[in-house]
């Protein structure tokens, strides 16, 4: 009777095990690493964005800086170095770049563009031998410091070079010499360098002769300088002498050579659109023997 309560007895704990360890949850399996998001940063950009001049001898260039900063805090970008090339050639003077100087900050997680500006010395560029030309074509050469790293960004400027009308004295002639007025004829040609027409309109001018003033005079129709040639041409000026020495004319009658001076300005038309038009200004000087026709 012993025995078969101990054996009851073991049978039902050995049951009990069973439903206990049949009742035990699943393991639980552990959670999937979380996926780390990459953050892609792109390259800066430089834009060329135009021109502007009022003179063939003074250009800006205008560039824009294009920055993205997808990161969540602002950021700064700053132009460590800067250099132009012009037509293949480093230029190591005759131009400027406004806006270099600052550190430029970006907003997290936005993007921004700066405007910079190259100004062009044709006048330093001709002395260096990098100018004249028909055409130009610039490339400013940036390197940046970006969010710790150095990156080099590059744009090109192509545009056509425009060149003042040069003006040069031929002769001075003596038309008619009386009493009080006498008329001159200045035989002057106009050299056009440019690739493509220009006209030359409100053109005055006024001749000295040794250090007096004698005669001036307009143009009241347009010049017409075709591409790559020269005009010759006359202009014909008055001289009065009401309230100027009797040894000004004596000189003029006589015919003496002076040392003469002929000054002027007339607008110039391109076809350019940077420069459509422009004022250029010359000053001639020299020797001239005074002829009388």
């Amino acid at each position: 009777m012993k025995s078969f309560f101990c054996l009851n007895v073991c049978v039902s704990v050995f049951v009990a095990v069973l439903v206990l360890s049949s009742c035990k949850s699943a393991p639980v399996p552990p959670p999937a690493p979380q996926e780390v998001q990459q953050i892609v940063v792109q390259p800066p950009s430089l834009v060329f964005d135009g021109i502007q001049a009022e003179t063939p001898d003074d250009l800006t260039l205008f560039f824009a800086l294009g920055i993205e900063n997808p990161f969540p805090a602002a950021g700064q970008v700053k132009i460590e170095s800067w250099q132009v090339e012009i037509n293949g050639q480093a230029a190591h003077l005759g131009f400027t770049l406004e806006g270099a100087e600052n550190a430029f900050s970006v907003e997290g997680e936005t993007s921004a563009s700066f405007p910079l500006a190259l100004n062009m010395d044709v006048a330093a560029l001709i002395t260096a031998g990098l100018a004249p030309a028909d055409d130009y074509e610039i490339k400013l050469i940036t390197e940046l410091e970006v969010y710790g790293e150095k990156i080099l960004v590059s744009a090109i400027a192509a545009f056509p070079g425009v060149r003042p009308p040069v003006f040069s004295i031929t002769e001075i002639a003596i038309l008619k010499a009386e009493l009080i007025n006498t008329r001159f004829r200045v035989g002057m040609t106009i050299d056009n360098p440019n690739p493509f027409p220009l006209v030359l309109s409100s053109f005055g001018y006024e001749l000295y002769g040794n250090g007096r003033f004698w005669a001036e005079g307009n143009e009241r129709h347009d010049i017409r300088l075709p591409a790559k040639s020269s005009v010759e041409g006359n202009l014909l000026l008055l001289m009065n002498f009401m309230g100027m020495r009797r040894t000004l004319l004596d000189q003029i009658i006589n015919l003496v050579d002076v040392n003469y001076r002929f000054t002027g300005e007339a607008r110039v038309s391109t076809g350019i659109d940077y420069l459509p038009t422009f004022v250029t200004r010359f000053e001639l000087s020299g020797f001239s023997q005074v002829l009388e026709e």
